[in-house]
């Protein structure tokens, strides 16, 4: 049987005794990391399918895992014993020559694009903060500052290049491969590694006043007042967050109001002004930044000094209703009453919806085009005895909005991968929902052996 050094493989190969290994292994949280037996890091799209040839050759077959960004607080991108597929030499960004297109590696991080679009005054819809990774971003959805006017990143998608489960290495678009076009647009890892993505790209966007209010925790009530009030008249290029956070010297429990409202100072003192005039700020740090990426390069400073243990679950919902906002608000007070779980964060993102509601939840394999809100919650903490705790927490609060949900709407929507803590809390119909049944179709055409069985696996339909 041939070693995996003499497959010809281009980018390097890490193992346990290679110096770089404890390096190679890290996440962005300490609870995804597990420790392969191998790592590599492609250079060249076939180093992927020698890598596949490789794992899949062995008695028995090794666990594939793919790295992009590593963000992901599940163990999805990582392998006990397996190999890894590290994509992050694979990071390449180029513009088209009309400046319409940009073609992104898929090891790419959203700084990457953001710094060779910033060249050319240009912006894509993709994360809100840079160390994030593309593939991982777009293949669940992708949810961006600019979602109000253009929709998500899958919307944006024109095509792809993908490495299949059985080597070969083929493009998809509307086309091309359509099936599989329509899978990867929201459908995760489960059909393939894409090693590039084509975007549309628009005309950069700046200045928007950026930064936080904070009030007391005994505000909440009149800040969603005013919240309210904002959601009325909001327009497409202006969002505003709301986040449940304990700030230092004190970490009393306070409630912060984070506007992306595009436009000069002047142009957006008047919708600010509320904010500052029926409630009174304990901190104002508000103001402009020149363009929407400078904004999400911010918020990586933000985030920066986290606890190096964290998790993250999302939820959708169709309205801010105040009593649900209010008993999150006394969950996370209790939660978070003491020094390991105090950086825990809540955060409600209220952008405007309709563009992604625009298009029909059949057209992409992303679960949910209702118009719709998400929230965040960003459990964080030091010590693995407080994973047990943090899940717990992390999957109530995302389990009181889900049940107002389907009480005030009838609805229950689902929870998109990148939203989801892992398979053994989610099912695989609660992060696929109504397009599962499609995607066990195109599951059986692309990967019918279940090569890709990291995440929440797609079991191929029956003949």
């Amino acid at each position: 049987m041939a070693s995996i050094d003499s497959l010809g493989i281009q980018g390097d190969i890490v193992t346990p005794s290679s110096p770089s290994y404890h390096e190679s292994i890290k996440r962005r949280s300490d609870t995804s990391v597990l420790q392969p037996s191998y790592i590599v890091y492609p250079t060249v799209a076939d180093d992927i399918s020698l890598a596949l040839r490789f794992a899949l050759s062995q008695t028995p077959p090794l666990e594939i895992a793919v790295k992009g960004g590593g963000c992901h607080a599940s163990v999805a991108s990582s392998s006990q014993g397996g190999l890894v597929i590290d994509l992050s030499r694979l990071n390449a960004v180029k513009v088209s020559n009309d400046k319409k297109t940009v073609a992104v590696q898929g090891g790419a991080v959203w700084g990457d694009v953001y710094s060779e679009l910033e060249k050319h005054e240009l912006v894509a819809v993709g994360g809100n903060v840079w160390f994030v990774g593309v593939g991982g971003l777009i293949t669940g959805g992708g949810y961006s500052f600019l979602s109000g006017e253009y929709g998500l990143a899958v919307d944006n998608l024109l095509g792809a290049t993908v490495a299949l489960a059985d080597g070969r290495i083929v493009k998809c678009n509307e086309k091309e491969e359509p099936d599989l076009f329509w899978a990867i647009r929201g459908g995760g890892n489960q059909f393939g590694i894409v090693t590039e993505f084509v975007l549309k790209t628009y005309p950069a966007r700046g200045p928007a006043l950026v930064g936080g209010l904070a009030y007391p925790g005994t505000e909440l009530g009149n800040v969603l007042k005013v919240v309210q009030d904002f959601l009325k008249k909001r327009t497409p290029n202006n969002k505003i967050n709301i986040a449940f956070g304990r700030p230092p010297p004190h970490f009393k429990p306070a409630v912060m109001v984070v506007p992306y409202f595009e436009g000069t100072e002047s142009e957006t003192s008047s919708i600010i002004a509320p904010f500052r005039t029926e409630i009174t700020p304990v901190s104002d740090r508000i103001g402009i930044a020149p363009t929407c990426n400078a904004v999400s390069h911010g918020a990586d400073a933000m985030l920066a000094s986290v606890p190096p243990r964290a998790l993250l679950r999302g939820a959708l919902f169709s309205d801010l209703w105040d009593e649900m906002a209010m008993q999150v608000f006394e969950e996370w007070v209790r939660y978070t009453d003491n020094e390991e779980t105090r950086a825990t964060m809540i955060m409600w993102e209220l952008g405007y919806g309709g563009k992604i509601a625009k298009v029909g939840v059949e057209e992409t394999a992303f679960p949910v085009r209702d118009p719709h809100y998400y929230l965040i919650v960003q459990a964080r903490h030091t010590s693995p005895e407080s994973d047990a705790p943090a899940r717990a927490f992390a999957t109530k609060i995302a389990g009181i909005v889900n049940d107002f949900n389907e009480q005030k709407t009838g609805k229950k929507l689902a929870t998109p991968a990148n939203f989801a803590i892992g398979p053994d809390v989610e099912s695989v119909q609660e992060v696929y929902g109504v397009n599962l049944e499609r995607l066990r179709k195109v599951k059986a055409k692309y990967d019918p052996k279940k090569v890709w069985s990291k995440g929440w696996v797609i079991e191929p339909a029956s003949e």
